[in-house]
């Protein structure tokens, strides 16, 4: 059983989140890509009735009326799913992708009862438009290669259909789209763990492993617009006590060794988001109920209790000083540079009176400051 999951590198490339994760990007980087092949297969299946048309087909013919029909439902649910979610659209298409082959069955049926044979041809071409889809995994595909394959096999032996080498022809295709397709699959997954971990490099602080300042503002956004009611954002912007006499004192090593401390006591907490912000400032947000008190006001004390020696501090140990803006909902009017702004003066005003301590200010909603304002 684990000898066939590791052919499919859907099922064992990624784990289960990153191939989620996976999958949303794929469908968001083809997505256009998608509706274009989509549409020119539509456009080709009415070239084809086209063609027999003018050679002397009906048009109202079974064999075009089924091509009549799936270029329908091509074009349908290509205009319908722009509603609809990634994993609803990917699904979607699967669908249309089996009724499509449905009705291209009846197609061949017609074909060969018109000409007298089925041609290699027309399966060959979808095998190989099913290969071209890109949204579609190994396993996908596969599904619908045997769908194809068993409307020809019913074709061959439950009617009088003569498919001529048909069958032996698409098992070779078939044979070189399976294996065509596990390395696609598998270059689709290492261009998409080499993005994200370049990503994640360009987003992440080297030395404490934290979010850097370049993605602290998107995020920040999507707190602002997404605080639900009920609830208030608060930011902090917290700063070392003497930490150059700590890094003149015991050195930069140490200094750095310091930082990453307290990287890890701020990144303990699951519900914050903790950015280095540069040298030894970090900027703290936290989404809380509005009838409790934010915890980032106990992060001094946190820091102190640590107690991490410091000989050139009046405090004897590693301090911080925080300033604090509270924003209650809805916060959506608020730009991180004003927010920032704030917090840096009530950091300001903790170091002069006394460092190793938290100040907190409340900001009104941006309602309630537009309704005053009027």
């Amino acid at each position: 059983m684990q000898l066939i999951k590791n052919y499919f590198p859907a099922l064992s490339y990624l784990d289960p989140a990153s191939e989620a994760e996976f999958r949303l990007y794929l469908v968001a980087s083809t997505r256009h890509i998608a509706q274009r092949l989509a549409l020119i297969c539509a456009l080709l299946l009415l070239v084809f009735s086209a063609t027999d048309i003018i050679l002397g087909d009906q048009w109202h013919s079974l064999n075009n009326l089924s091509r009549f029909i799936a270029a329908i439902l091509i074009v349908g649910f290509a205009i319908y799913n722009r509603r609809l979610t990634p994993d609803h659209w990917l699904q979607g298409w699967l669908a249309i992708a089996a009724l499509v082959l449905l009705l291209l069955a009846v197609t061949f049926y017609s074909s060969a009862q018109y000409f007298g044979k089925l041609g290699e041809g027309g399966p060959l071409v979808v095998a190989f438009a099913l290969a071209a889809i890109p949204i579609f995994n190994l396993q996908q595909k596969l599904l619908l290669w045997l769908q194809l394959s068993a409307s020809i096999l019913f074709l061959k032996y439950c009617t009088d259909t003569n498919t001529g080498w048909t069958l032996f022809y698409l098992s070779i295709t078939l044979l070189l789209c399976l294996s065509w397709q596990r390395q696609f699959d598998i270059l689709l997954r290492s261009q998409f763990k080499t993005v994200r971990l370049e990503q994640q490099k360009a987003e992440t602080d080297q030395l404490t492993g934290l979010l850097n300042r370049r993605s602290f503002e998107q995020r920040l956004q999507q707190k602002l617009q997404q605080l639900p009611p009920g609830q208030q954002l608060s930011l902090g912007l917290l700063d070392i006590d003497y930490f150059k006499r700590y890094n003149d004192h015991y050195g930069h090593l140490d200094g750095d060794l310091v930082l990453v401390q307290l990287s890890r006591l701020l990144s303990a907490d699951p519900k914050l988001l903790v950015v280095r912000f540069g040298g030894e400032e970090f900027i703290l947000v936290e989404q809380h109920s509005a009838s409790s008190r934010s915890t980032l006001l106990q992060l001094p004390d946190k820091l102190a209790a640590m107690a991490i020696p410091h000989q050139n501090s009046p405090f004897g140990v590693v301090t911080a000083s925080i300033g604090i803006i509270t924003l209650n909902y809805p916060a959506s009017g608020y730009q991180s540079g004003q927010l920032m702004q704030q917090a840096d003066q009530l950091l300001y005003q903790a170091k002069q009176q006394g460092r190793n301590q938290a100040r907190q200010q409340f900001l009104a909603s941006t309602v309630q400051q537009a309704t005053s304002s009027a």
